[in-house]
């Protein structure tokens, strides 16, 4: 049984959806070859609703007390879409689900979407505030809700408002009182915290503008390999060399997004066992706060100063997201198997916002097949995505089908 309370990940993610930053929400998207009833649809957007992914945050009236989950049934109407799609159609409606209004405070924060194709199959969209869950979440969320069996609801141990304001602070207080002894007493502190603070150290923020790409692969990446595709489809979009590359992993924080973030430098010639050996290295000391500070601090601060403080950790003009290889659990929708499916995030809202990420890429593995998807935010390189991206794959000897 989990704490109830939002980790910092959890609220680096609900600020990005009250304005501080670029707002991000994840979608999976099945593609079946066959028709998927509405029945099924119906059975699924009920388990949905009872299971993980229903909740939402609420904020307490305690002022230092941390934002918590309770559990919530509140859903969107399934999206059916009134015409059938043809193969061309298929990238634009799935981009399309994403641009929603999901609200993770008040409910709703996910959206199930289905479409039936000019083939005869069927293509489905969910997608949730990363605020709601990370990759893995939003995967076992489908697959509880997919495979037919009794919804997982959430359950959390609850403590009161009050005993979290002392618990919070008594951690922060003790935390910040060694870290401040520790820039007092060493330089390698002192230094961190000059690092952390120089405005040098991270891109420049750029205008958002979205553009995507989808591809199937015939074959399986290792994580090194898909982090050289990923940069050298950023440097054949024009990036410069090294590029800065922002690599999550799996941690053991607790909270909806269990998830670190690490930043290597890729170059076109690096090999697949030099950029291993990085991420290693960098994975031992991921993005956090600098110093020894705790990173929960920025849980008692207002949103605008706790935004500017956590805006920079972790800052690279490229993202390589590994989801890994998808369980069978999530292989099939009413007993029909998919043929393609991808999971990405996306960026709703986000024409008058800026990021320092020009490129962003995702893979996932299902039956020996990966896909690819790409999301790019800089407005040179949305025309030309799926062009430079595929001269890449080409290069590299991986057959690939585009969805465009």
């Amino acid at each position: 049984m989990s704490d109830d309370r939002l980790s910092v990940i959890d609220d680096i993610f609900l600020r990005t959806h009250r304005g501080f930053g670029l707002p991000v929400v994840l979608q999976g998207v099945w593609r079946c070859t066959e028709h998927v009833d509405h029945v099924d649809f119906a059975a699924i957007h009920a388990n949905l609703a009872y299971g993980r992914l229903g909740r939402r945050v609420v904020t307490p009236r305690i002022p230092g007390a941390r934002r918590r989950w309770i559990n919530s049934t509140d859903t969107l109407p399934i999206q059916y879409h009134p015409t059938a799609l043809g193969e061309s159609d298929v990238l634009a409606w799935s981009d399309a689900q994403g641009d929603v209004d999901l609200d993770p405070e008040h409910g709703p924060g996910w959206r199930l979407s289905s479409a039936t194709l000019d083939s005869g199959g069927t293509v489905v969209s969910l997608v949730c505030s990363h605020a709601l869950a990370d990759a893995a979440g939003l995967i076992a969320a489908a697959g509880e809700a997919f495979d037919g069996s009794a919804p997982r609801p959430n359950r959390t141990h609850h403590r009161s408002d009050v005993t979290d304001v002392v618990s919070l602070l008594a951690r922060v207080t003790g935390s910040s009182v060694r870290a401040i002894a520790g820039l007092a007493m060493r330089a390698e502190s002192r230094r961190e915290m000059i690092d952390y603070l120089r405005p040098s150290r991270r891109p420049e923020p750029h205008e958002t503008h979205i553009g995507t790409a989808v591809f199937e692969i015939d074959a399986v990446l290792s994580n090194s390999e898909f982090i050289a595709l990923g940069t050298a489809i950023a440097i054949e979009l024009g990036e410069q060399e090294p590029v800065s590359v922002n690599v999550p992993f799996r941690s053991n924080v607790s909270g909806a997004n269990e998830i670190g973030m690490a930043t290597i430098e890729v170059s076109a010639d690096s090999s697949p066992a030099e950029i291993k050996d990085r991420c290693k290295t960098a994975f031992a000391a991921p993005a956090g706060a600098p110093s020894g500070f705790p990173a929960e601090i920025v849980q008692l601060l207002p949103d605008a100063v706790a935004a500017g403080m956590t805006s920079s950790p972790g800052t690279a003009r490229v993202l390589c997201s590994n989801i890994g290889a998808l369980p069978e659990s999530i292989a099939s929708i009413g007993g029909h198997q998919a043929s393609a499916l991808v999971t990405r995030a996306l960026h709703p809202g986000s024409e008058l916002t800026r990021s320092t990420t020009a490129l962003s890429s995702y893979v996932s593995t299902l039956n020996g097949r990966t896909t690819l998807a790409l999301v790019s935010t800089e407005a040179r390189y949305a025309a030309v995505l799926t062009e430079r991206a595929s001269a890449v794959l080409t290069r590299r000897g991986l057959p690939a089908r585009s969805w465009r």
